[in-house]
């Protein structure tokens, strides 16, 4: 119980920090980006995580739930893994601090196993993938209404 209380409170304070993130980018409300003056926490990006995440456990089963995440964890590490070959092509000359392990194999292969699994869950489990994209889709007129704010204070 104590190891999984510890990884369960990385898991809060990680996750946390990416609302704050795009706050501080402007991408989401400006109070996600404020740390608390005393112990350097985003306390409003805690909460807003705290709120969504008990909105979703009274929506559905465990299974239920751990399906459409996996499902939507699936889809960003597949969008993560083909940019690394789209940055490859846009910036050939960029510094790359870091090498990808096996340049192109190795990240072709997981590509590929990701939108194996991203259809596989389709046929098994359709409504629960479906319910996944829906949790996905449901950030992107946020994503666009902050972007496009972003881009006004620009001008």
């Amino acid at each position: 119980m104590i190891s999984a209380a510890g990884g369960l409170n990385g898991v809060i304070l990680a996750t946390a920090r990416i609302p704050f993130t795009m706050s501080r980018d402007g991408l989401l409300a400006e109070k996600l980006g404020k740390l608390n003056e005393t112990s350097n926490v985003p306390v409003w990006s805690i909460g807003a995580l705290s709120v969504w995440s008990s909105l979703l456990a009274l929506s559905g089963s465990f299974d239920q739930l751990t399906d459409m995440s996996v499902f939507a964890y699936w889809v960003f590490y597949a969008l993560a893994t083909s940019a690394v070959f789209v940055l490859r092509r846009r910036l050939p000359d960029a510094p790359r601090p870091y090498r990808t392990f096996g340049y192109p194999v190795v990240p072709a292969l997981f590509l590929i196993t990701a939108v194996w699994l991203l259809f596989n869950s389709l046929q098994t489990s359709p409504v629960e993938a479906a319910m996944g994209l829906l949790l996905i889709s449901l950030g992107l007129p946020v994503f666009f209404f902050y972007r496009g704010r972003r881009e006004l204070v620009r001008i």
